[in-house]
C-alpha cells in the first residue's frame, strides 16, 4: 500500500505548521508551502516548498513538482490566509486586493491545480475557513467576505466533485491562539482553541474513508465566539 500524500498551503507557521506535523505523525508524506525563502526544517516526511499565493506560476510549479514525485495527492489543506481588521470605511483598495488575492484567488488556483491529482484516486480538500462566515463580527468585513468566498466555493465543489470521489470540507474556526494574538488586549490563550486542536480535527477528516462526506465543521473554544 502506498503512503498517502498531503499538501498544506501555508503549512509552516501557526495553525498550518501544527496541521503539517500532525499529518506527518499520522503517516502522510506532507508538503508544506510557505512564502519564506530561507526554510530550515528537518522532519522526516515533511517537505517545505516556497510558494507565494499571489503568484499563479509559483502555484502551478509546486503542484507540477508534486505530480512528478507522486502522480497523485490524497489531501489538499487550504490554510494560507491574511486579514486586516478595522472599520470598513478605513480599508484601501490595495488591502481588499491583497486579501482576495491570497484568500480567494490563491485558493482557487491551488484547488484548480490539485484537481487532476486528486481525481486519480479520490481525495479530500479541507478549507480552513472562519467563524466569521457564521457570525457577523465587527471589524471583519474584508476578511469575512474572503472566507465566505472560500466556503461558498467549497460548498459547490462538494456537489460537483463527489462523482470523482473528491470531497470538500469547510472547517469554520473560532478564535485560535497563534503568535498574532500575543499582547492583544481582551484575548487570553486559555480562552482560545490551541493549534493542535485544529490539527487533530484536520487529520481526522484527512484519514476518514472516502465513503463518508464531511461537508463542514465548526470549531470554537468552550466560551463560543469570543
Amino acid at each position: 500500500m502506498r503512503q498517502k500524500v498531503a499538501i498544506v498551503i501555508g503549512g509552516l507557521r501557526g495553525i498550518g505548521k501544527a496541521i503539517s506535523l500532525d499529518l506527518v505523525d499520522k503517516g502522510f508524506i506532507t508538503y508544506a508551502t510557505t512564502r519564506e525563502q530561507n526554510i530550515d526544517i528537518h522532519v522526516e516526511n515533511l517537505f517545505p516548498l516556497q510558494m507565494n499565493m499571489m503568484d499563479e506560476k509559483e502555484i502551478h510549479n509546486v503542484f507540477k513538482l508534486i505530480s512528478e514525485q507522486h502522480n497523485t495527492i490524497d489531501v489538499l489543506v487550504n490554510n494560507a490566509g491574511i486579514g486586516y481588521f478595522k472599520a470598513f470605511e478605513e480599508f484601501t483598495a490595495k488591502e481588499w486586493e491583497d486579501v482576495f488575492q491570497t484568500n480567494v484567488f490563491g485558493t482557487f488556483h491551488c484547488i484548480q491545480n490539485a484537481f487532476g491529482l486528486l481525481k486519480k484516486e479520490g481525495g479530500r480538500i479541507i478549507n480552513i475557513s472562519s467563524i466569521a462566515t457564521k457570525r457577523s463580527l465587527p471589524l471583519n468585513s474584508v476578511y469575512a467576505a474572503s472566507k465566505h468566498a472560500m466556503s461558498g466555493l467549497g460548498n459547490v465543489l462538494a456537489e460537483e466533485w463527489y462523482k470523482y470521489n473528491i470531497f470538500t470540507t469547510n472547517i469554520h474556526l473560532g478564535a485560535t491562539y497563534t503568535d498574532i494574538w500575543k499582547g492583544v488586549e481582551g484575548f487570553s490563550p486559555e480562552d482560545m482553541l490551541h493549534v493542535n486542536d485544529v490539527a487533530r480535527v484536520v487529520s481526522f477528516v484527512a484519514e476518514t474513508p472516502l465513503h463518508v462526506r464531511i461537508d463542514e465543521m465548526t470549531l470554537t473554544p468552550p466560551k463560543g465566539v469570543l
